[in-house]
């Protein structure tokens, strides 16, 4: 009987884990994981489930952290390694990007989206977008075969529709670098049909409307993202580009600020008596904080730029001689 106690504890505690994940939920879904066995902590499934929490919420370095472990310890893992490509996508990381998608395509080049997705994101990196395209067409394609004969929404293992909405949704966003604004709506729509709590897709909508001088139903869209991933300070950022837009740089800066801020308090992923703090470190070195985020150049930067514009120099020289200590190989 302590078995079967212990077997459903198991199932209760993943689940509870799997629906603040899913919920954008970070801080419950990171005390939840930490209530995991020791084992699934440090299983591959586990670490991918933390490192989607970290990515969801914006905090990159630990996200990297927990799935470049999971990759170590399953190489021949396709599932959420989509999600890790645009984790390195993000982060700029073209030669590990180029080792994983290669990889992914030698395990599953006829049976894995995600695979072709990683592809697609390594073209993207290097500034292919029209290769870029025709991988997440590819993927698409996989998506759709493997439901054959039904007129259901694909799903993937998990009974989830997020791999085909993500895979519309970089396709949106390919077309926004390449100025196809039209196209890009439709591939963002599309995304929200599939699954309307894919706030990619509404923040992508968002981009477009921005791009095409309509700040009000850009500023719409970005409320709707954040609204359902509350708890990542990156998505805030969206919204000063609109204040920007209007001239209100005031408020620009106070949402610029308040980003920052979120960063900077912003706890690292670890969570005390968790198995996952050994998990995260790497030759004794302990997960990154929010703080080191790359993210954090990009807000300081903007910040900087808010101070120019309202003649505030004295702060924006204070400011930016911190960028250059931080990232002093940045042209900007």
């Amino acid at each position: 009987m302590d078995g079967v106690t212990s077997i459903h504890q198991l199932f209760k505690r993943s689940a509870l884990a799997c629906i603040h994940m899913s919920s954008y939920r970070a801080t419950q879904g990171l005390l939840a994981y930490s209530e995991l066995p020791y084992e699934q902590q440090n299983s591959a499934w586990g670490l991918c489930m933390l490192g989607r929490i970290c990515f969801e919420a914006g905090r990159y370095p630990e996200a990297a952290q927990a799935f470049g472990e999971a990759h170590r310890m399953a190489p021949y893992r396709v599932r959420d390694m989509d999600t890790y490509s645009t984790l390195l996508w993000h982060t700029k990381h073209e030669e590990a990007l180029a080792q994983l998608a290669h990889k992914m395509v030698s395990v599953g080049r006829n049976t894995s989206p995600e695979a072709w997705i990683a592809v697609a994101n390594c073209f993207s990196l290097d500034g292919d977008h029209a290769s870029a395209l025709k991988s997440l067409t590819r993927s698409i394609q996989m998506y759709k075969s493997s439901h054959c004969g039904t007129t259901s929404v694909p799903r993937n293992d998990a009974g989830g529709t997020g791999g085909l909405a993500y895979a519309h949704t970089l396709i949106g966003h390919e077309n926004v670098a390449l100025d196809e604004l039209d196209r890009a709506q439709r591939a963002f729509r599309t995304a929200i049909r599939i699954d309307p709590r894919h706030y990619n897709a509404w923040y992508g909508l968002g981009v477009s409307y921005l791009r095409l001088g309509k700040p009000d139903l850009a500023e719409y869209h970005f409320k709707r993202a954040l609204a359902l991933n509350s708890q990542n300070p990156l998505l805030l950022q969206s919204s000063g580009a609109v204040h920007e837009y209007r001239k209100d740089y005031v408020q620009a800066l106070r949402v610029y600020e308040r980003v920052e801020q979120m960063l900077n308090d912003g706890a690292p992923a670890r969570t005390p008596g968790s198995a996952a703090c050994d998990a995260l470190v790497t030759d004794s070195t302990v997960i990154l904080s929010l703080r080191l985020h790359h993210a954090m150049n990009f807000v300081m930067f903007k910040r900087a730029r808010m101070l120019v514009v309202l003649e505030k120099f004295g702060e924006a020289s204070r400011v930016l001689e911190q960028l250059m200590r931080r990232c002093p190989r940045e042209f900007n």
